[in-house]
């Protein structure tokens, strides 16, 4: 649940970005084979071809060892994560309102799980991370609703249905009809199988049905 993707070095090493190096590296070293009076200027050029390919693929990847961390342009990449976010913001915001009760609150717990998932995501800007940031939220839902009050009893506001069903079936509804995930999807963000986000749909589904005929 609320794993990053995995990244592999196909990620980085791009058809484009290898021949430019390479071109790169073929035209310095070829400077050796002319007079050294013109052979600052294929160097020169070598070098700006190899540094092309190179940071796209820094910007991309970030490696990580015991006491090192190399990032390329973190800040530039955390200033696409937000601008995606502000593109999803609306239905991020719709999912957020569906699974909390009090409106301050999934405010302030839909900017946590920004927050958190622009600190952790590394690597391109993927569809991935929407739904990465949909598990973040869920888990801040989650631990929230130990401490939260038992739901109202006798519905209220057109809203109230939807709040009084149990957690788990009220993430399946609201990932399902409002943040169009996939129930194989929701199943890999809740840790669950598929027959039981489906059987959790039917049931909400059956729970809706009962309150409208009561």
């Amino acid at each position: 649940m609320c794993e990053l993707p995995q990244r592999h070095l196909r990620d980085i090493l791009k058809p484009g970005r290898v021949v430019t190096a390479l071109l790169g590296v073929v035209l310095a070293a070829g400077a050796w084979l002319i007079p050294r009076s013109f052979s600052s200027l294929p160097i020169g050029v070598g070098g700006l071809l190899v540094l092309g390919a190179a940071i796209p693929a820094l910007r991309d990847w970030e490696v990580q060892l015991p006491g090192i961390k190399l990032s390329g342009s973190f800040e530039e990449r955390r200033g696409d994560i937000f601008d995606v976010f502000e593109h999803q913001r609306g239905e991020l915001q719709l999912c957020a309102q569906m699974l909390c009760r009090d409106p301050e609150q999934a405010r302030s717990l839909l900017e946590a799980a920004l927050a958190q998932s622009a600190e952790a995501w590394r690597g391109p800007v993927t569809p991935q991370l929407r739904i990465y940031t949909l598990c973040l939220f869920v888990k801040l839902v989650e631990a929230n609703e130990k401490w939260a009050p038992p739901a109202p009893r006798h519905p209220k506001t057109p809203l109230d249905p939807l709040h009084a069903l149990p957690l788990q079936e009220r993430v399946a509804v609201v990932l399902h009809d409002f943040g169009h995930l996939s129930i194989a999807e929701i199943a890999g963000l809740t840790d669950s199988t598929l027959p039981a986000v489906t059987e959790r749909l039917g049931l909400a589904n059956q729970m809706a049905l009962d309150g409208g005929q009561q």
